[in-house]
């Protein structure tokens, strides 16, 4: 199953936040989420509270969302 995930990406300024889209692939929803809560730059809240939305999608869909991510500056820095 391939997923969705928007969520609040901090380290960016004090009290600020950035939105992030990542897609993931994972057995059911709750692999998903235990996936993303150990994701680098997710704004750390208690009960999961970076994690603003998931999403089932189509593979086609992930595919293309996995590109996009490639060139995000943000996710992609060294």
């Amino acid at each position: 199953m391939f997923f969705k995930l928007v969520m609040e990406g901090g380290h960016v300024v004090a009290g600020k936040s950035y939105e992030m889209v990542r897609y993931l692939e994972a057995d059911d929803i709750s692999c998903v989420l235990a996936k993303s809560l150990h994701s680098p730059r997710l704004k750390k809240k208690e009960s999961a509270g970076g994690i603003k939305f998931i999403k089932e999608v189509s593979w086609r869909e992930y595919i293309r969302g996995k590109k996009k991510e490639r060139r995000d500056p943000y996710l992609n820095r060294h």
